[in-house]
């Protein structure tokens, strides 16, 4: 084994990943103690994180327990943002360093505009017809950071919407609206909230 690799997991098995890669996990024979959230980097297939990555200089140790995690895809190499990609691209998804730019005629995929926020093309539009992606929710949405209190957009469906449980950061998703930064407290049954914050389930914080 390399020493210098890359991996990527699903997102929603990234809490257990990272449990078990610290010695968290609830198994008293696991003996791993390789510190807290080592898949943290998101990668994307849609408006929200889809894909958790990692890149490690660690020991070939640390390589073996990460592969043994189920579903998780490792990348070997000497590049170690080519190797990040490699692995993205591996489980289908788009990290924020490959994020394209948003100009011209775009298509599906992950892009950044002039202020280096992040966007999700879900349908193929010219940027020149329409500049600002705001307006136009149907053909593009800004993607969530985890962990990160963006200004809200209206969700349009499940796609968008927040999380009560994000499955990346294992909290409730964070926004800011009016002035205050909030936090999903409450949700629909699938755990998604597309409400505007001070209507329901949401908390100041």
């Amino acid at each position: 084994m390399s020493s210098n690799f890359s991996a990527s997991i699903p997102v929603a098995q990234m809490q257990a990943a990272n449990a078990f890669l610290e010695g968290t996990d609830g198994d008293p024979l696991n003996a791993n103690r390789f510190g807290p959230s080592n898949f943290s980097v998101a990668a994307y297939s849609g408006p929200t994180a889809s894909v958790a990555l990692l890149h490690s200089w660690g020991s070939d140790e640390f390589e073996a327990a990460v592969a043994s995690i189920p579903n998780v895809t490792i990348t070997q190499g000497t590049d170690p943002v080519a190797m990040t990609t490699a692995a993205s691209e591996a489980a289908g998804a788009t990290w924020g360093q490959d994020a394209l730019p948003l100009t011209g005629t775009v298509s599906p995929g992950l892009y950044r505009d002039a202020d280096n926020v992040l966007w999700w093309v879900i349908q193929p539009y010219n940027t020149a017809t329409y500049p600002d992606p705001a307006i136009i929710p149907a053909l593009i949405r800004m993607a969530k950071i985890p962990g990160e209190a963006l200004p809200w957009v209206q969700p349009i469906d499940q796609y968008d919407a927040y999380k009560l449980v994000n499955p990346f950061t294992g909290e409730g998703d964070r926004c800011t609206h009016k002035g205050s930064k909030w936090q999903v407290t409450q949700a629909d049954g699938s755990g998604n909230n597309v409400w505007e914050p001070s209507v329901y389930g949401w908390t100041q914080v």
